[in-house]
């Protein structure tokens, strides 16, 4: 494992002398200035037997192209149809947002086999792998269609972010660098320039110390307090362990009071403070985004001074960490 110098965390709390409401200016909260279109499509992959990876692309109709793009992978029992609240917010500011969707672990294996045997089928080893290799086969389909057919010029494969929630967000890190003992970093995307992880988690098996040891771009971690696992008894605090373990890149965590597992998911968690927690997290996406694929100074200072933090009040916990200085070789 690297050896790290210590790391200095950031922490903004809520309430610590700040008002409830809102004191600083929202981060293009609103819809962005472009009308969203939708297009469904699907890639095969003859290299993996065929295996279909259908996409939900958000486009937005008139924004200077070439398009900035971001990758999202949806939890267990999801779809390509999931956290459409976010897809259609980042595409009417300009992002192109492919959402897939995975078989194996996805709504058609829930309707199948039901609640419990979902469970067990996404345990498997096989639908985790399978699930994995999506994510570097859906960037080489991206990559060529903004090179030839329709897209073709109108997508930016040079500035590329991943998100997801759930095992999405497990998903993001593995691409992200995340290892595993029988895999390594097989399934790692080098050409992300960031991670938007919605309730991440600790590695299932082995160290996590191992897991994120080598970790390829900053990282934007978002859970709630009651943020709990549908796979059994967490304490939501687990989902805080990939932002407290990793050293070596920049990274953010935002913790929604009261945010509960399905708050990210864009399904209704049936709580009064929903509308809100999306907000934030419509926010914090933009801001990550901007900074990350459009190299904007103010959406880096708005996460990196007061004004996120400001903007959260008594509604949650944020977080940043800069990466740990690399230590000096003896």
């Amino acid at each position: 494992m690297k050896s790290m110098a210590p790391v200095a965390v950031i922490l903004f709390l809520a309430g610590a002398g700040l008002p409830a409401a809102a004191t600083a200016e929202a981060y293009k909260a609103q819809v962005g200035p472009f009308p969203v279109a939708v297009e469904l499509g699907s890639w095969t992959d003859a290299a993996r037997e065929g295996r279909e990876v259908p996409f939900k692309l958000y486009y937005p109709q008139g924004a200077p192209e070439p398009l900035p793009i971001v990758v999202w992978s949806h939890g267990a029992g999801g779809s390509r149809d999931g956290a459409e609240y976010l897809g259609r917010h980042l595409a009417s500011h300009g992002y192109a947002a492919f959402h897939l969707q995975h078989a194996g672990s996805d709504a058609a294996v829930l309707r199948e086999h039901g609640r419990e045997g979902m469970l067990r089928e996404v345990a498997r080893p096989a639908a985790a792998e399978a699930r994995f290799a999506d994510v570097p086969f859906a960037v080489e389909r991206i990559v060529a269609m903004s090179a030839e057919g329709p897209y073709a010029g109108r997508l930016d494969p040079d500035r590329m972010g991943m998100s997801g929630h759930s095992y999405g967000a497990i998903s993001t890190l593995v691409a992200a660098g995340q290892s595993s003992a029988e895999a390594g970093q097989r399934y790692a995307v080098p050409r992300f320039k960031g991670a938007f992880a919605m309730s991440p988690g600790p590695p299932r098996r082995g160290s996590a110390d191992e897991a994120f040891d080598d970790m390829l771009m900053p990282i934007f971690h978002l859970t709630g307090t009651e943020d709990g696992s549908p796979l059994g008894d967490m304490d939501p605090s687990e989902r805080e362990k990939p932002f407290r373990t990793i050293g070596d890149v920049d990274q953010y965590l935002l913790v929604l009071e009261g945010g509960v597992h399905m708050t990210f998911s864009g399904r209704d968690a049936g709580y009064p403070r929903l509308a809100r927690h999306h907000d934030l997290i419509r926010m914090a996406a933009v801001a990550f985004w901007d900074s990350r694929l459009r190299g904007h100074a103010a959406a880096r200072a708005w996460l990196d001074g007061d004004g996120f933090a400001q903007e959260l009040g008594a509604d949650g916990r944020f977080e940043r960490k800069p990466a740990a200085p690399a230590a000096a070789a003896p």
